[in-house]
This record gives C-alpha cells, sequence and structure tokens, in this order.
C-alpha cells in the first residue's frame, strides 16, 4: 500500500537534491535524481518524489511492515529536508 506526502520547501530544488544525494551516499540508498523527479530505494524504503512548486511530493511504495507510517514522515523530512 502506496501513501504519499507533501512537504513544503523553503530552498531551491538543487540544494536540497544535493543535500539528498549526500545523505543516500552516507546511509547506502541507491538514489536516482535531479531537480524535477527522482526515485529512491533503500533500508526497506522504495519511492519516488517530485518537485511542483514549493512542494516536495513523495510517494513511498514499500515500506518495512515495523516501520510506522508516522515514522517514515519523519526519516523523509530528515532525509530530504
Amino acid at each position: 500500500m502506496a501513501r504519499t506526502f507533501q512537504i513544503t520547501v523553503n530552498e531551491h530544488p538543487e540544494i536540497l537534491v544535493k543535500r539528498a544525494h549526500k545523505m543516500a551516499l552516507e546511509n547506502a540508498v541507491h538514489f536516482i535524481a535531479n531537480e524535477v523527479q527522482g526515485h529512491f530505494s533503500g533500508k526497506g524504503l522504495e519511492g519516488t518524489y517530485r518537485f511542483e512548486d514549493d512542494l516536495l511530493v513523495i510517494t513511498v511504495a514499500k515500506k518495512p511492515p515495523f516501520v510506522t507510517w508516522t515514522m517514515v514522515e519523519k526519516i523523509l523530512h530528515w532525509f530530504f529536508c
């Protein structure tokens, strides 16, 4: 069961993608990305993202069963923001 999250962003997408790419390298997460959209997978999470104006829209397609959606949202904020 996939779930979509919307995060309001205050920084340029290029800055957020660079930060997320660095986090991905440090945490063994596969991250294919640009300033428009991308894909990530690792640590049991798998999903896509896209920027829409001042929103970052993230769709998580897979997550470990023991991880709550609240925890996933916190991880996404940590990873992307």
